[in-house]
């Protein structure tokens, strides 16, 4: 009698980029496109040095080794290597190991991996200090239109603003639009379409903003981006062009400011805004609402603030007095 045929067919190479892209894919309407952008830097190294290896035969001690060449020769600090590089790769591991990936892996091989991190001793609070907050307002409320780049003018002058009224991350703001600008119930707003969470929310406009003239402005502008121009970006780029223009936005306030190196130009305006909206008593889950922080509780992402009480919240803030 013959033999029973074999069943067992080749198994197809998988390398850690065409891992990567299969998870993209996969992930396009699930995740933010920040947070697949995020996981494709990390690749990218991770990729280069696994070289064309096939992802099942990729060990924890193989992860462990790259983990140290990210920090040992490419200068990554540990504490990026452990939150940003390990959790994608241990992401997208994760995902091929269950059964929306194909079950390429049989485990997650990232688990347990780590590097240890120095203590971090802060040097200072992240909020900004009265002299700085003066600073860069008044560095901003200075500054003049330009012919030559007036986006770039527009959101030196703008964005520091926006963000001291809002909280809100500056490629929030820079990915804003004149169409993102409108009233809503009598209540003037910015919709903040690109987040870092993926999901996007409406925060009301503080009445200082509008008599500086802010929707005059908005009112004035083209139509697309108010904080920068698509034509004067290649479109091969990697990194966005609102990113971009946020970066050029906190070089500038280093500079004009001689800001302190412990403190982020953009950032510090989320710390400092939660600070002085805690001050004026403004509730905490209002507070999370307008700023974009994801609430902790189950309770509590039941409760969906009204533009209403976010606009009351937005009138209790304290203006800036320069």
């Amino acid at each position: 009698m013959a033999g029973k045929a074999s069943s067992t067919a080749p198994v197809e190479r998988v390398t850690a980029g065409e891992l990567m892209d299969r998870w993209a894919a996969y992930s396009a309407d699930k995740k933010a496109a920040n947070t697949i952008k995020r996981y494709r830097g990390s690749f990218l190294s991770f990729s280069a040095f696994m070289k064309e290896r096939d992802v099942r035969t990729i060990t924890s001690d193989d992860i462990y080794a790259w983990a140290i060449h990210r920090r040992d020769v490419e200068g990554v600090s540990p504490r990026v290597v452990n939150k940003n590089d390990l959790a994608a790769v241990s992401s997208v591991f994760g995902w091929a190991a269950g059964r929306p990936g194909g079950q390429i892996l049989t485990a997650n091989s990232v688990n347990g991996v780590s590097l240890d991190e120095p203590r971090k001793v802060a040097q200072r609070e992240r909020t900004f200090r009265e002299d700085e907050i003066n600073a860069i307002l008044s560095a901003a409320s200075a500054v003049q239109s330009d012919d030559k780049n007036p986006t770039f003018a527009a959101a030196r002058r703008w964005c520091p603003w926006l963000a001291a009224y809002s909280g809100a991350r500056i490629a929030e703001l820079t990915h804003l639009e004149r169409r993102d600008i409108r009233t809503e119930g009598g209540v003037p707003v910015m919709d903040l379409r690109v987040t870092k969470t993926g999901e996007p929310r409406t925060v009301p406009i503080h009445a200082h903003l509008i008599e500086q003239g802010f929707l005059d402005f908005v009112k004035a502008a083209g139509p697309g981006p108010l904080f920068y121009d698509p034509k004067r970006h290649g479109k091969a780029s990697a990194t966005p062009p609102a990113e971009m223009r946020g970066h050029k936005v906190a070089k500038w306030v280093r500079a004009a400011v001689n800001l302190d190196p412990a403190v982020d130009p953009n950032h510090g305006w989320r710390h400092t805004w939660k600070t002085r909206a805690l001050g004026a008593g403004i509730e905490e889950r209002l507070r999370d609402a307008i700023t974009g922080h994801r609430v902790t509780s189950v309770g509590r992402k039941y409760e969906a603030p009204s533009l209403a009480m976010l606009a009351k919240a937005m009138g209790a803030f304290p203006r800036y007095s320069l």
